[in-house]
C-alpha cells in the first residue's frame, strides 16, 4: 500500500470516528428517548441486515489464520515448533467460525430470528467449525501463492488488531452490565435505565430473580457494530494476501462507512442497543484501525 494511500484511509475513518465522538455525546444525553422511538422489533429485513454485520470480522479472520497455517509449516523452525504453529491456527480459525455461526444461526442475535427456530448449540458450533476449517484452506492456498516476504507479521498484525478491539468491548460489557433497551421496554420491575458511563448494579439478581440471559445486560458496547466497523480492516487484511483487492480500499471505506451506520440504526429498532452503545462499538473499531496503520506505517517492509 502507497503511503499516499494509507494517508487516504486514515483520514477517512477520522473523520468517520469524529462523527462517531459526536453521536456518542448524543447519545449521553437522549440515548433512551431515542431508544423508545425508534424500537420496532421483529421486523425480518432488519434481523436481517443486522445480522450481515456479524460477518466482517471473524470470518475473513480465518481465512488470515489460513494464511499463518502455510507460512508456518514452509518456516526454516523446527519440525515440532512448525506443526503446533500450524495446529494452533487452525484451531482458532475452527474456534472463530464457531463462536461467529453460533452467534449468526441464533434467534437472539441472528438468522434465527427471522423464523423464530434456531440449530442446537452443538449443531451451530460444529458448522461453523467446518466453515472456519473450509475458509482456512482457502487462506492456506492463497499463501502458497503469495511470496510477499512480510506476510505472516502484517496477517498477524491485523488478526492480533480484530481479536484485540473484539476481546476489549466483551470485557467492557460484562464489566458495565447495561440492560439492553428491549429489557427496559419490557418492564420488569427495579430493572431501570442506566447511563452509558455508568457501571449498572443488581444484574445477577435480576437474572436470578425474573430468569433473564445473562446477554440481556450486555448492552454496552455494540458487538454487532464493533464487527460491521470492521469490514475495512478486515479487508485490508485480505488485500495482503490478494494485493489485487488494495485497489479497492478506498471504496470498502466508503462502504464501510454506509454498512455500518445501518447495522447500528438496525440494532437501535430491534431494541438490542442505544445510540451510545452502537458509536462506542464502531469507534472502538475505527480506532484499532488507525493503531493498525500506525503501527504498520513504521515497520520496514522487505521486498
Amino acid at each position: 500500500m502507497s503511503q499516499e494511500q494509507r494517508s487516504v484511509l486514515t483520514r477517512g475513518m477520522g473523520v468517520f470516528a469524529a462523527a462517531l465522538v459526536v453521536l456518542l455525546i448524543a447519545g449521553t444525553f437522549v440515548d433512551y428517548q431515542v431508544a423508545r422511538a425508534v424500537y420496532a422489533p421483529g421486523n425480518p429485513l432488519v434481523i436481517f441486515v443486522s445480522t450481515l454485520g456479524l460477518f466482517p470480522m471473524a470470518y475473513p479472520g480465518c481465512l488470515l489464520f489460513g494464511v499463518l497455517v502455510q507460512r508456518s509449516l514452509a518456516s526454516q523452525k523446527p519440525q515440532p515448533l512448525r506443526i503446533a504453529g500450524a495446529v494452533l491456527c487452525v484451531a482458532f480459525a475452527m474456534l472463530f467460525g464457531a463462536l461467529i455461526t453460533r452467534a449468526v444461526l441464533s434467534t437472539l442475535e441472528g438468522f434465527g430470528g427471522i423464523f423464530g427456530y434456531e440449530p442446537p448449540k452443538t449443531v451451530r458450533m460444529c458448522v461453523g467449525a467446518v466453515i472456519g476449517i473450509g475458509l482456512c484452506a482457502l487462506g492456506y492456498r492463497a499463501g502458497k501463492a503469495n511470496d510477499a516476504k512480510d506476510l505472516a507479521r502484517n496477517v498477524l498484525l491485523v488478526i492480533v488488531v480484530l481479536a484485540a478491539s473484539f476481546a476489549l468491548v466483551e470485557l467492557i460489557k460484562v464489566f458495565m452490565s447495561r440492560p439492553r433497551p428491549r429489557l427496559l421496554f419490557a418492564g420488569y420491575e427495579g430493572i431501570e435505565f442506566c447511563p452509558w458511563y455508568q457501571k449498572c448494579s443488581g444484574a445477577q439478581d435480576f437474572m436470578a430473580a425474573y430468569g433473564i440471559e445473562k446477554d440481556a445486560f450486555k448492552s454496552f458496547p455494540s458487538g454487532h457494530s464493533l464487527q460491521a466497523a470492521a469490514l475495512l480492516t478486515a479487508f485490508y487484511g485480505l488485500s495482503l494476501v490478494y494485493p489485487r483487492l488494495q485497489q479497492k480500499l478506498g471504496l470498502v471505506l466508503a462502504v464501510q462507512i454506509v454498512f455500518a451506520l445501518v447495522v447500528m440504526a438496525c440494532r437501535m429498532i430491534l431494541g438490542a442497543h442505544f445510540l451510545s452503545d452502537v458509536s462506542t462499538g464502531a469507534l472502538v473499531s475505527i480506532v484499532a484501525f488507525l493503531v493498525l496503520m500506525a503501527v504498520q506505517g513504521r515497520q520496514p517492509q522487505r521486498q
